[in-house]
């Protein structure tokens, strides 16, 4: 009779530590001295859901990041966002961008401090820390974050997305707002950097939308220089449109717009001031 209770107090251990053991976690540090460690493993993440992506998060500016998640909505993934408050009136924040790829988007009412900063994909997956989605936490700040990845049905992510979902029930119903259209019009806010190439000093445009759009008199600045695009200048469905330094700054003038630097910056304006999109690198 002992030697069959041991036993069973053996099975019950052992029960123990297989369901401590569903999930698996990865840590990832950065730091200003060591940064693009964090943000690629959650581009590559978002690039990998399969059905649901539900983000919240108390600031979101990440240019990368946000076209990750647009890239998610685009192939049928269904998205979700919390922000905080003011999110969608914050320069270079990502808002704009999600609603118009129809991502579902509530931004938390301002009475409320809101600082949840985490992500369930496909209700398997959690990714949590320090980690803000912001232009500059990949190369100014200490950060850190976990990916928890477990098996269907586990109790972590279960905890995870039951959270998400009261967390939209109760701010969108009380003290949120539910963003049902960009601030800006459809056509400005389907224009993106697509990509920056600072040694190469050339920018790509995309066009994410469905029809071509008109961007004479749009400029690109980094604050110190710029260049107005001339008219006619027609971006087409997603078809890169790629403009150099022989373009933007043909003669090199040292107080133009040039890219080349360890710590630079891009913005895309249209002709009445309004900054559509940025980009940031350096070290």
């Amino acid at each position: 009779m002992k030697t069959l209770i041991l036993g069973l107090a053996l099975v019950v251990v052992l029960a123990g530590i297989t369901v401590g053991q569903t999930c698996t976690v990865q840590t990832y540090f950065g730091s200003p001295t060591e940064n693009q460690t964090i943000k690629p493993a959650i581009i590559q993440a978002i690039d990998e859901a399969g059905t649901s992506l539900d983000i919240a998060l108390h600031s979101f500016t990440d240019d990368q990041l946000g076209d990750a998640v647009v890239r998610a909505a685009r192939r049928g993934v269904s998205v979700r966002a919390i922000l905080g408050a003011g999110q969608d009136k914050v320069l270079g924040g990502e808002c704009d961008k999600l609603v118009a790829a129809n991502v579902q988007v509530v931004i938390v009412g301002s009475e409320v401090l809101f600082s949840d900063r985490f992500v369930v994909i496909d209700k398997r997956t959690v990714i949590t820390g320090s980690y803000d989605w912001s232009d500059y936490s990949d190369k100014s700040r200490y950060d850190d974050v976990l990916f928890i990845s477990c098996p269907a049905g586990s109790n972590t992510a279960q905890q995870f997305a039951a959270e998400f979902e009261q967390l939209w029930q109760v701010l969108s119903a009380e003290t949120g707002t539910v963003v049902s259209e960009p601030t800006l019009s459809s056509d400005v806010q389907s224009v993106v950097i697509h990509s920056v190439d600072p040694a190469g000093e050339c920018i790509q445009l995309l066009d994410i939308s469905s029809a071509p759009i008109d961007i004479s008199g749009w400029r690109l600045s980094d604050l110190e220089g710029s260049y107005a695009f001339p008219q006619d200048t027609v971006l087409k469905p997603n078809e890169p449109y790629k403009v150099c330094i022989d373009t933007y700054n043909p003669t090199h003038d040292p107080h133009g717009l040039y890219l080349n630097d360890d710590d630079d910056e891009v913005f895309l304006i249209t002709p009445d001031g309004r900054i559509i999109d940025e980009r940031v690198w350096g070290d």
